[in-house]
């Protein structure tokens, strides 16, 4: 049974909200005051509503022409305020009115300030909010809840140098003293209060309209004075996508502007406020200079991501938080569709297989995962299914039944969905709903099996002669599932190509255990093959058995045209996955790796060279191992290296752009010894005053040569990062550093100077998690890493309590490329004593990483060295 939801009652219910904010910059606090127009639905002499770290000052409520003045106001510990009247409200229509004031934090939630320095260096801040999921009750007292809807007419005083902005458009403009101002935005439509944004600060804009929309929508990006050029590839691609969203969803975007806002601190990626998405710097700006290949696919996917939600959540919103894969799962996978329409030669969809598709199939393979429909009860819940499971796994799900129902007739119930729900709230039982009238089939019953339980099946595969038997079970990456635990039957598109004549279903469903069918083939050049999951729709793993694999492999290795680049992918994502669960081997994973040494294509080198390094990184343990596997890395990349070169010619498709990116990184971290010595003359080039630093080292590759110089080098390298660091006025140039910082330190003492640092003033709160990533993936330094967060976890807390998701980022981050038992037990009585409610889902799923990973060293050890022996390494 779900646990009962913290929610307000619903006696009384917001309509409109007149809200009137006064921001001061210079002292930190806020004063407000709001109007509240309600209904009471049953005669009340109490109302409650969320307020947070907020000083509620008057409280009064207007029935007719006769005021009642709170005789008490209550604000608990469980974030609701209880306004107690001397008579009981008659039921009808009232106005509820406010003052207030509260802090203007540095948390990085509610309203907050994000600080940065001008171009005379002084330091200078803004004020922007962030509101999901339940931190407006941080800057207003309002129903704080996704289903209690009301429009907003807000309005804030502001010193005139400053710009404000909200979700709408500006009304009026109005002096209120010689240099200051009140700042009117129209009404906005009904929506929640986590949408709600507003923001303040010395802001540049540039803007664009859209063209082929009955009403023309006027589309800026925000940014701070000076970077607003590198706001120009979002601005370009905003209105293409709002249009395609319109045409797709048939349903125009309702507002009148669209802004986006790149803020210098901010928790997320992004946000989708309506109508002022706001945006972490490096998920909005890019420079063709000096931002790398792979920030124009971020840039482009999350813009693509966020404008989903103006439909999708803002126009149409979950109705609880149970729900919040509605918004998430379907965004990431518009989104995607968005930028594969714009950009079809980025092969998006084959990325999507290695990216989105990958994080929540390994996420859902822990016992510590949840279902994509999870229950949430309580507010310090909500943050913690922000994860691979509602966006990754919710997004796969859908393509899996946007693939099954076929694209035009999901977008058509999709079509239908919005129409039926929109300015209302909906469940995941409406959306399938909308899709069953439209295909004339019972999605429920399909999906629900997807939605609701926790898990993903793995198809273990078995051959005669002349047939296949496919099996599904649960797949764990434990490798250990109970029979309690295995009761699920999925539905499950089989995509075995070719296509057996046998299985007469056209989409191949599988709807029971097990499945046996004639032994497709494709002849071609002597190779005889079949797929299973063609195309990596279908959300599972496949096992296949070892004839089998070696006949893909020589398929792969003649470059069949019928193995896609997806496919290819694919294939190496779930030999990974088994050799770590135990359901294959380590050699066996390897063995495949061989047949791809003709590969060319970027996105299956992307993922091939990741579960390289994962395994280099796992089995560090055993020096020899180590060496063995990098020495097989070099080998693997050496040819490529020569022929791609360092140079990045200009017009050069963006796929082998990101192509040189990942072969140089692999060669220097492997050691190839003409890479090291190319990234040494590079980076001294690059850090010579004066020099063409895009020339010496292009922004694709310009980590891997810091990470060279730095652990090849010393203290003059590693001087040299931090200084650049501290001067480049580019974020994204600032989190590349970061992360070879970590990544490349060495040395009891610089390792010191860079904890010290990382707490420092000089590293922005959002950004400390990035030297953790570097951290995670230095040998030499990770388990100080760990030792060093444990020592300052209380400024930790401190900190992120309340972030979306930090605490567990700063627990999972550091270990997850340990494999080491003790790390274990260190971890499991560090917070024994420890309050968890906030990250308890991460700390799970830390333990169980940790166990996995034991396990597969434990078990694989002596099968990789014997593999690398064999094969003269």
């Amino acid at each position: 049974m779900a646990p009962e939801r913290v929610v307000l009652p619903t006696n009384v219910a917001p309509v409109h909200y007149n809200l009137k904010l006064v921001p001061n910059l210079e002292t930190f606090v806020f004063t407000g005051e709001v109007a509240i127009t309600i209904n009471v639905n049953e005669p009340t002499a109490e109302i409650q509503l969320n307020a947070k770290k907020l000083n509620i000052s008057k409280a009064s409520v207007i029935v007719g022409e006769t005021t009642h003045k709170a005789t008490s106001i209550d604000a608990a510990e469980n974030q609701v305020a209880t306004l107690t009247f001397p008579h009981t409200l008659p039921k009808g229509p009232a106005v509820l009115e406010l003052e207030f004031d509260g802090e203007i934090n540095d948390r990085m939630n509610g309203f907050y300030r994000s600080q940065y320095k001008n171009k005379d260096g002084e330091t200078k801040y803004m004020a922007v909010t962030q509101f999901e999921a339940c931190d407006a009750r941080q800057a207003f007292p309002c129903w704080d809840e996704p289903s209690v809807k009301a429009t907003f007419a807000i309005s804030m005083v502001v010193p005139f140098e400053l710009e404000a902005l909200s979700n709408m458009p500006i009304k009026e403009m109005t002096a209120v003293e010689p240099d200051v101002k009140t700042v009117y935005f129209e009404t906005t439509p009904i929506m929640s209060t986590y949408l709600v944004a507003f923001a303040v600060g010395d802001f540049e804009y540039i803007e664009t309209t859209t063209t082929k929309l009955e009403k023309p929508v006027v589309c800026r990006v925000y940014t701070l004075p000076g970077l607003v050029e590198q706001g120009r590839f979002a601005l370009e691609i905003t209105p293409k996508i709002l249009e395609y969203f319109a045409e797709i969803f048939g349903i125009a975007y309702p507002l009148p502007k669209l802004d986006h806002i790149a803020i210098p601190d901010f928790d997320a990626g992004a946000m989708e406020n309506w109508g002022l998405i706001t945006y972490r710097t490096v998920a909005l700006l890019f420079d063709e200079k000096t931002s790398s290949a792979a920030s124009k696919e971020q840039v482009a996917s999350t813009v693509a991501h966020e404008i989903a939600h103006q439909w999708f959540g803002n126009l149409v919103t979950m109705e609880w938080w149970d729900h919040l894969w509605l918004n998430e799962g379907f965004a990431t996978w518009v989104g995607t569709l968005a930028v594969d329409h714009l950009f079809p030669e980025w092969q998006t969809w084959s990325n999507f297989v290695v990216s989105e598709y990958q994080q929540g199939l390994s996420l859902d393979s822990l016992r510590s995962s949840h279902p994509i429909e999870v229950p949430v009860s309580d507010p310090h819940e909500i943050h913690q299914i922000f994860d691979a499971i509602s966006y990754s796994k919710g997004a796969s799900v859908i393509r899996m039944l946007s693939n099954w129902l076929t694209v035009d007739v999901f977008l058509a119930g999709i079509r239908r969905y919005l129409k039926k729900h929109e300015y209302k709230n909906a469940t995941t039982d409406d959306l399938w709903n909308a899709l069953s009238e439209e295909s004339k089939i019972d999605v429920r019953e399909f999906m629900n099996t997807w939605t609701r339980i926790i898990g993903i099946p793995i198809l273990n595969v078995t051959e005669t002669e002349t047939h296949v038997k496919v099996e599904q079970h649960r797949f764990l990456s434990t490798n250990d599932t109970t029979e309690e635990e295995d009761q699920t039957v999925w539905w499950v598109p089989l995509g075995v190509s070719p296509k057996p004549t046998s299985i007469l279903d056209a989409n191949q469903t599988l709807k029971t255990r097990t499945l046996t069918f004639e032994k497709p083939t494709v002849q071609k050049d002597g190779v005889a093959f079949y797929l299973v999951n063609k195309g990596f729709t279908g959300v599972f793993r496949t096992n296949y058995p070892s004839s089998a694999i070696r006949q893909i492999g020589q398929a792969i290795l003649a470059g069949h045209a019928d193995i896609g680049v997806a496919d290819r992918a694919g294939l190496l994502a779930d030999q990974s996955s088994l050799a770590t669960s135990g359901h294959s081997g380590v050699d066996r994973l390897l063995d495949l790796i061989q047949y791809y040494k003709n590969e060319k294509a970027y996105v299956v080198w992307d993922l091939l060279l990741a579960k390289l390094d994962n395994i280099t990184q796992l089995f560090s343990v055993n020096d020899r191992a180590h060496r063995a596997i990098q020495h097989f890395q070099r080998k693997l990349v050496h040819n490529l290296v020569q022929e791609l070169g360092w140079e990045f010619p200009e017009g050069e498709d963006h796929l082998t752009s990101l192509l040189r990116g990942v072969i140089v990184s692999c060669a220097g971290r492997s050691h190839h010894e003409e890479t090291i010595k190319e990234a040494q003359r590079r980076f001294a080039l690059f850090m010579q005053e004066g020099a063409d630093q895009t020339k010496a080292l292009h922004p694709t590759i310009r980590r891997t040569a810091f990470e060279v110089a730095m652990s090849h080098g010393g203290v003059k390298e590693f001087e040299q990062v931090m200084h650049y660091y501290k001067t480049t006025p580019k974020q994204d140039q600032q989190v590349m550093a970061l992360v070879a910082i970590g990544s490349a330190v060495h040395g009891e003492e610089l390792i010191q100077r860079v904890f010290e640092f990382a707490l420092s003033d000089d590293v922005r709160p959002q950004d400390f998690p990035y030297i953790l990533s570097g951290l995670s993936t230095n040998i030499g330094a990770r388990h100080a890493a760990w030792r060093w967060i444990k020592a300052n976890w209380q400024t930790v807390v401190d900190r992120y309590t309340g972030n979306m998701g930090m605490l567990g980022y700063c627990i999972k981050i550091p270990i997850n490329k340990m494999a080491d038992p003790a790390v274990l037990k260190d971890l499991e009585e560090f917070f024994a004593d420890k309050d968890t409610k906030d990250f308890e889902r991460d700390l799970e799923q830390a333990k169980e990483g940790l166990r996995i990973r034991s396990k597969w060293v434990a078990r694989d050890g002596a099968a990789l060295e014997s593999w690398l022996v064999e094969q003269g390494y």
